[in-house]
């Protein structure tokens, strides 16, 4: 099960967060941050045309006021994209299929800092179908080493042409 952006995530930042058992010699050993080390967002059109591209941005910002280590796999940053029904069920992901190496890649965010990352939905289903006007729901999962680290849901909706 996918973690939160808000979740346990102690093993994406270093910068003076190791436990006790470092200070022993120890390996280092991360800890649970607090909600504000990396907040997640994913960001859509609240309405779009059905049939028109879709451009869906999974936003992440370092909160703390120290920088935090982030280890994200793929050679470039992997990111997912699962659009579902207002029952839950998925019709869209966008990594559906696809094999992700198990390149790990270390980004550094300054405090404050914020990064994104975009990706085109052309609106068709895992069949290949135009998906049909109404509700949705979509959330973004950042691939990092580990669990992934899940956007909240974000709503919109597809109207009829």
């Amino acid at each position: 099960m996918p973690r939160t952006a808000c979740g346990a995530l102690g093993w994406l930042a270093l910068g003076g967060l190791l436990d006790a058992a470092t200070a022993a010699g120890a390996p280092a050993a991360l800890r649970p941050q607090a909600a504000e080390s990396l907040s997640l967002e994913l960001v859509l059109p609240a309405q779009v045309p059905a049939g028109a591209p879709v451009t869906i941005t999974l936003r992440g910002r370092n909160g703390t006021q120290r920088p935090l280590d982030l280890y994200l796999r793929g050679r470039t940053t992997t990111f997912d994209v699962v659009v579902a029904e207002p029952g839950g069920e998925v019709v869209w992901r966008r990594l559906e299929g696809e094999i992700i190496p198990t390149i790990v890649q270390l980004r550094t965010l300054a405090p404050g800092e914020q990064f994104e990352l975009e990706a085109a939905w052309d609106q068709r289903t895992r069949e290949g179908s135009l998906l049909e006007p109404g509700e949705y729901t979509a959330r973004g999962l950042l691939l990092v080493e580990g669990e992934p680290l899940e956007t909240p849901l974000a709503s919109f909706r597809i109207l009829a042409p």
